[in-house]
């Protein structure tokens, strides 16, 4: 998943959440005389300022008597609320009730009763919902349309297209028939999946990781022969979809209409030099993090509107793993697998389940400075920020420094809670150097989204903070294009 794809990705791709139990009025309790007293109204202005990268002003409140708001809002036990795209996703602390918004106005764009299984990326990056009604899984996009349904039972939503397994697949038997179809259950690919030639009995086994290269499975076939050692569907994105071989090998393969199923490229860490990881034994285990958009380069300070530069393009971030040596990230041009850079990390960190789909590892990625901060499960830091463009390590967070829990990125912060200090309040760290941003806050952010709206949390209340709706340019209207004429 793009960490945007994540993401949001994983913009966060990505987002965590921070928890604020703003739930209506609390009972005050008895007063001074022993008798109830009236419960404080809840506040509807905004003391302070708010914290560093959120801007703009204040659209609306989302508690007490004056909030024009979903019942939702008043649940006795709370609600939650992470960021879609350009949306929120408000979901009712006490049971499986879910709404989505636009953060700009408010409009309701989609509500029901569903588990909310988590945040995956469609073919484009953006951010999507998976959800299930019961033992029926489904995909909202960021404006509350279901963007994937199963074709046939069994089938799994990946990335914006859909995989249908072998019956009874699991990850120590995942060979046979795989068929990768369209979001609309149509058929793109069918391939098989071959388990590899049994091992000599005298020869020992390590499992995943081991076994012959990606070369040799190329040369054990006939021109024009489909190879049998592909893998499993593990991400795709607009035009390829990337198959872990499961000994060390990911297949990007086409998923144009016209051609499904063909070569892209291959990386394969036992035969690629570059990638430096052939010499280590068993082999190192890939897990793909995501694709994440670099940066746009700024214009050209003549302000003719030039860029300095290229456009931002999106990197392919691996991590290769293995129990005992420190885990290496490479970062991949997705478009020909070109290798961009290689990062060894602090220490060992963990192989992972095998075939495990893409995901950032709880990662966090800030799209406007390319910082990807990444935890580890070993060595001299517990999280390292690396700068995606150059393959270089920005700064990391120390043993000493662990009390801060990083919870998201955004605008070139990152922003999280400083549990070892005096109090939990919520920290705001430079993306770039670390240096603390704010510390002592008016308002916690509980969560933001791509286009920069924040619900911002002050005493009992929660404020939409951000730039107020663009108004749409007029147009003339003609008969071909009156609004709702497009509507299903």
């Amino acid at each position: 998943m793009r960490s945007s794809r994540a993401p949001g990705a994983l913009t966060c791709g990505l987002a965590v959440l921070l928890l604020a139990a703003c739930s209506g009025d609390p009972d005050p309790g008895p007063g001074p005389s022993g008798q109830e007293s009236e419960p404080a109204p809840v506040p509807t202005a905004f003391e302070g300022q708010a914290p560093p990268g959120i801007e703009g002003e204040v659209l609306r409140v989302l508690h007490g008597d004056g909030a024009d708001v979903h019942e939702i809002f008043a649940d006795p036990l709370g609600v939650r609320i992470s960021p879609v795209g350009d949306a929120f996703l408000v979901s009712s602390g006490g049971e499986d009730r879910h709404l989505l918004q636009d953060a700009a106005t408010g409009a309701d764009l989609w509500e029901g009763e569903a588990r909310f299984r988590g945040f995956d990326a469609d073919l484009d990056g953006d951010p999507v919902l998976l959800m299930s009604d019961g033992d029926r899984p489904f995909v909202l996009d960021a404006g509350g349309g279901v963007l994937w349904e199963p074709a046939e039972e069994g089938d799994l939503y990946l990335d914006g297209i859909g995989v249908r397994r072998p019956a009874e697949w699991s990850a120590e038997e995942p060979y046979g028939e795989y068929t990768v179809l369209d979001a609309d259950g149509g058929e793109l690919w069918t391939y098989e999946f071959a388990a590899p030639p049994e091992e000599p009995s005298d020869e020992p086994s390590d499992g995943a990781g081991e076994g012959g290269s990606a070369d040799e499975d190329e040369d054990a076939r006939e021109p024009g022969e489909e190879p049998q050692g592909l893998g499993v569907p593990v991400t795709a994105w607009d035009g390829a979809v990337l198959l872990d071989s499961g000994r060390g090998a990911l297949h990007a393969r086409s998923l144009d209409p016209d051609e499904p199923g063909g070569e892209l490229w291959t990386l394969d860490a036992g035969a690629d030099d570059d990638l430096g990881l052939a010499d280590l034994a068993p082999l190192p285990v890939p897990h793909v993090l995501g694709l994440f958009p670099l940066p746009a380069p700024e214009e050209d300070a003549t302000g003719d509107g030039e860029e300095a530069g290229e456009p931002g393009d999106d990197v392919l971030l691996v991590r290769w793993s293995s129990a005992e040596s420190p885990s290496v990230l490479s970062a991949h041009d997705p478009a020909d697998g070109a290798l961009l850079w290689t990062l060894e990390e602090p220490g060992p960190n963990p192989v992972g389940g095998a075939y495990d789909p893409a995901g950032p590892a709880g990662g966090l990625y800030d799209t406007a400075t390319g910082t990807f901060l990444l935890p580890q499960a070993s060595g001299t830091a517990t999280a390292v920020a690396v700068d995606l463009a150059a393959g270089e390590v920005l700064w990391g967070l120390e043993e000493e420094d662990g009390a801060f829990s990083p919870a998201f990125a955004h605008a070139g912060f990152v922003y999280g809670a400083d549990r070892g200090g005096e109090s939990d309040s919520q920290v705001v760290l430079d993306a770039l150097d670390m240096d603390v941003a704010a510390d002592d806050l008016d308002a916690h952010v509980e969560a933001v989204t791509e286009g920069g709206h924040a619900i911002l949390v002050q005493g009992r209340q929660r404020f939409v903070y951000g730039p107020p709706p663009q108004e749409e340019p007029e147009e003339s209207a003609s008969p071909s294009e009156t609004p709702g004429d497009d509507a299903s």
